[in-house]
């Protein structure tokens, strides 16, 4: 048995990807490596994250590895989100009513204190709920109960006494 590591296959030639390696990477690049799509894969008692494309069998290590599936299934949904722009930002100086928070250059709110924390949940909030795979993954990860009670909820909210 042999010590090296094989490569995973690429259909790009050897002399090309070694070229490749030695250029810069665009701003770009940490999207390009956190966008879908993703699959779980059961792998010696966790579950394993990988890009559709990767898995064990090709010579891949997983992105991450979880101990219980619901874990998996909450950064399968929120993973491309990690490697995108923040939708929203925080001016920096407060303003009558607390911190501006903009949208696209345009004061979308305002936050009393100046929370990153909220920047980084309103950013993931925004991509799941833009994003119907990601959502779908995420109410699975809940489980049963949660989901009898969101259907509810949902029942109530949008059919009201009907």
């Amino acid at each position: 048995m042999s010590d090296e590591q094989t490569e995973p296959l690429n259909a790009f030639s050897g002399p090309y990807l070694e070229a490749v390696h030695e250029l810069d990477d665009p701003a770009t690049a940490h999207e390009a490596e956190t966008s879908g799509p993703f699959s779980l894969i059961e792998e010696e008692g966790m579950v394993a994250l990988y890009h559709a494309w990767e898995s064990s069998a090709r010579g891949d290590a997983p992105l991450a590895v979880f101990h219980r599936r619901e874990t998996a299934l909450l950064f399968q949904a929120i993973w491309p989100a990690a490697g995108r722009s923040s939708l929203y930002r925080l001016r920096d100086e407060p303003a009558a009513r607390g911190y501006s928070l903009e949208e696209d250059g345009q004061i979308v709110g305002r936050l009393r204190s100046f929370d990153p924390g909220a920047i980084v949940g309103g950013h993931i909030a925004a991509y799941l709920a833009r994003t119907p795979l990601s959502l779908a993954l995420l109410v699975e990860a809940a489980g049963p109960t949660a989901q009898k009670h969101i259907g509810r909820i949902l029942g109530a909210r949008v059919l009201g006494g009907r």
